[in-house]
């Protein structure tokens, strides 16, 4: 009899160990993204400023239409100047920080990442995801924009 009542207690001793061990540890190693990439609050000094394309660019792959970028980095928000070449009138989108939803810098590779969510409709068609990396092109600071889908590389000049 006092054999049984010390194994029930011994297996319940180490199961209520084993159940405070397991609710003390993260849940698994794969939610553990440290390694992979870093999250900011606010956007980082080497984005910081005002970047613009050198000449027009393409406005999308479908449209013949040219337009140059604008990109103004603050600590908490941006904006976007999309220029039409010809008589168009101009379009400024500014991202606030309750409209940015995260900033992530990726390791593998070296980019950062910018998330924007629309507040409003006007918004919306251009809140999109930017992918930036910061570079040297002909001896000058460069941010390279990569395109969702695609492969044309914008180059942003400070200006």
């Amino acid at each position: 009899m006092k054999l049984n009542q010390l194994v029930i207690t011994l297996a319940l001793s180490l199961g209520v160990a084993g159940a405070v061990t397991a609710t003390t540890q993260p849940a698994s190693a794969a939610t553990d993204n440290s390694q992979y990439y870093k999250t900011y609050r606010a956007i980082p000094k080497v984005l910081r400023g005002t970047w613009r394309t050198k000449g027009y660019t393409e406005y999308s792959g479908e449209s013949k239409k040219k337009v140059r970028w604008t990109y103004t980095f603050k600590k908490h928000s941006y904006t976007m100047k999309v220029d039409f070449q010809g008589k168009k009138k101009s379009k400024t989108i500014h991202f606030l920080k309750k409209e940015i939803r995260d900033i992530d810098y990726r390791y593998k590779t070296k980019q950062y990442e910018i998330y924007p969510t629309a507040a409003t409709d006007s918004k919306r068609a251009y809140a999109s995801i930017l992918y930036l990396k910061p570079a040297k092109k002909h001896g000058k600071k460069v941010i390279k924009s990569y395109p969702i889908v695609g492969k044309h590389i914008t180059y942003l000049y400070r200006r």
